[in-house]
């Protein structure tokens, strides 16, 4: 699955988004903790323009271990991502609190 979601260009959270699902959904289906539905292994193979066969087919485990590999380096970037988020509007919430720098000078001293 993963290797026909990359073939067309697609994230994991853009897949999950055409299917009404969460990329960690997505992710789980790659890396086989869990599995989708038949309708949805058919839709996902309609927009990777691949069949339900070639989405289902064993990888030898080599080729299974660098996929789950994979998956769980765009698994860490897209948590990165929020981390950074979440850290950013913190520090602007800490900026715009009204007496944040007097409160700053009393626990200096």
């Amino acid at each position: 699955m993963r290797t026909a979601r990359r073939s067309v260009g697609l994230t994991q959270k853009q897949l999950g988004e055409a299917l009404g699902v969460k990329s960690i959904t997505v992710s789980r289906w790659e890396r086989g903790v869990t599995s989708p539905s038949l309708p949805r292994l058919r839709r996902i193979a309609e927009i990777t323009e691949t069949t339900v066969s070639d989405l289902v087919r064993a990888p030898d485990a080599a080729t299974a271990h660098a996929v789950e590999l994979a998956a769980l380096r765009e698994e860490l970037s897209e948590t990165r991502e929020l981390v950074d988020r979440v850290a950013r509007t913190l520090d602007r919430l800490a900026q715009t609190r009204p007496g944040a720098d007097s409160m700053s000078v009393f626990r200096e001293s």
